[in-house]
């Protein structure tokens, strides 16, 4: 490829990914452990049947990448925040993207990955603003930045030239179907 897959993705979906950190204002929506919760209630509710989703086409791919367990993560957050496991099992699901095709489940990963990039800041942020509240999720596994760069690599790899544009707009769904399920998943401030 003339222009790398991830040189494609950082400039084709800039402004998707701008879109939702900018229409959510997601860090002024934590302003106390209860929204705190009810963001992590969000992200499980998206993260859950969307982990299922990229596991089952990872393997009908036999795509060599293996994901975190961050729906886990989340469900162990909202535990030591004191919910209950029926609470948290009573939490509405969002119907997940369609990741069958190779494009599709690359793009899903490429949002998916990379938003883990940004969990480091989240963390710390959470930390000044919250206090010790549970963030497994944020915080994630190990090195995320070397993460990141073994996907990329793996993309490349796994990617035909010819589906650059087809895994670029599946990233672009992604993040369009993740923003639309937080707005209407989060209550307003005012609630």
């Amino acid at each position: 490829m003339a222009t790398s897959l991830l040189q494609h993705l950082r400039t084709g979906t800039r402004a998707a990914h701008r879109a939702l950190e900018d229409d959510l204002g997601f860090l002024s929506r934590l302003t106390s452990p209860s929204r705190y919760e009810e963001v992590l209630a969000a992200f499980l509710g998206f993260h859950e049947p969307l982990e299922k989703a990229l596991e089952a086409s990872i393997a009908a791919h036999r795509l060599p990448w293996e994901l975190p367990p961050g729906a886990d993560h989340l469900a162990a957050d909202l535990l030591r925040s004191g919910w209950s496991p029926a609470r948290i099992a009573a939490l509405p699901r969002s119907s997940p993207p369609d990741v069958r095709t190779l494009p599709a489940l690359v793009g899903s990963l490429y949002v998916l990955e990379g938003s883990r990039l940004g969990g480091r800041l989240i963390t710390r942020w959470v930390g000044d603003a919250l206090g010790a509240v549970p963030v497994s999720f944020f915080a994630g596994d190990g090195d995320t930045r070397r993460r990141f760069r073994g996907f990329c690599a793996m993309a490349e790899d796994a990617v035909l030239a010819e589906d650059a544009q087809a895994v670029g707009e599946a990233a672009n769904s992604h993040f369009l179907l993740f923003q639309e399920w937080l707005s209407a998943a989060l209550p307003s401030e005012a609630s």
